[in-house]
């Protein structure tokens, strides 16, 4: 529990940094009514909103918790199968971030969340696929429509006309 509670105070420090990071970017006259620091700004509080509520999580188990007791020591094999698992998700991300050009916005977050949902012990079912199919149009809607961040759109457009 006290890793996780550092692992928090670490990224929301670091999603304070991100903010006036983000902030710093010049504005342009040319940007639209989000400027290129709308995402980033908005990721940062995104980040600090979770790491606050992970810290209060943490903060409250430990409580609950009662004094620390010396735990056993971690089995290596438990420990290389969560970084095999990590690494899965990371690979997922990298696919998402080469197709993304090619397939467009909408349909590659579709099959993010599908692959991600798969790939953490989900099984295939009609309400996995809507739950994929309006993830993306939320997504869709919120970066591409509300906030006007230009996304790619992948192939389609050229199959339409």
């Amino acid at each position: 529990m006290r890793g996780t509670l550092i692992t928090a105070i670490l990224l929301f420090i670091f999603a304070v940094v991100f903010w006036f990071a983000a902030d710093a970017i010049p504005k342009s006259q040319l940007g639209g009514t989000v400027g290129a620091d709308g995402l980033p700004k908005l990721l940062a509080i995104a980040l600090g909103v979770l790491s606050a509520g992970l810290i209060v999580q943490s903060l409250l188990a430990m409580k609950a918790a009662g004094p620390a007791v010396p735990a056993e020591p971690k089995r290596r094999s438990g420990n290389i199968a969560r970084h095999l698992w990590a690494a899965g998700m990371i690979a997922i991300g990298a696919v998402y971030l080469i197709v993304v050009p090619y397939l467009g916005y909408m349909l590659s977050v579709g099959l993010l969340l599908l692959t991600v949902a798969l790939y953490n012990g989900k099984r295939p079912s009609f309400g996995l696929l809507l739950f994929a199919a309006l993830g993306a149009g939320f997504f869709y809607l919120m970066f591409v429509r509300l906030l006007d961040v230009p996304l790619p759109a992948g192939f389609w457009p050229a199959l339409v006309g």
